[in-house]
């Protein structure tokens, strides 16, 4: 009759052993994610530092131009326009370097209302290197676009 118990005590067990070791597989993921995440984004700021070098070239008119690059701290990077129509992107890094958070402000002209876009897509580690999760994000450029999309609107 105490068979039972020792083979419910054995499910249990061995179902605490796989949650446990699910998540050390999990913080090892996300150690790994963090300490190659760095230079990721630090590549990221420099595909977008290089776009809106570009662009500037291509809009050289001072009301189309985008101001410089301001990178306010090694996570967070802001970019604008304050010519009509205006446009503020605030992106930053998130504290466990698993995702991106980014703003999109835009006002058309004076007196209308802002229109703001917040979202965020995700880091995730693929063939043991940072990558971006979402399937329309494949390269740096391709979140470059997304984000100067906004500063095309004259």
């Amino acid at each position: 009759m105490s068979e039972w118990i020792k083979q419910r005590a054995d499910q249990i067990r061995n179902a605490e052993r796989e949650k446990k070791e699910e998540a050390e597989r999990k913080a090892a993921a996300a150690s790994d994610l963090k300490a190659q995440v760095i230079p990721f984004w630090n590549e990221l700021v420099e595909a977008i530092h290089q776009s809106v070098t570009e662009f500037n070239t291509e809009f050289p008119e001072t009301d189309r131009r985008i101001e410089p690059f301001n990178k306010t701290d090694p996570n967070t990077f802001n970019i604008r326009r304050t010519a009509y129509p205006s446009v503020i992107l605030k992106v930053q890094l998130s504290a466990s370097g698993t995702n991106v958070q980014y703003q999109i402000s835009r006002t058309l002209r004076k007196g209308i209302n802002t229109v703001e876009k917040q979202s965020t897509f995700a880091l995730v580690m693929k063939d043991g290197k940072p990558c971006y999760s979402e399937a329309h994000l494949q390269s740096h450029e391709d979140v470059a676009k997304l984000f100067l999309d906004a500063f095309f609107e004259f």
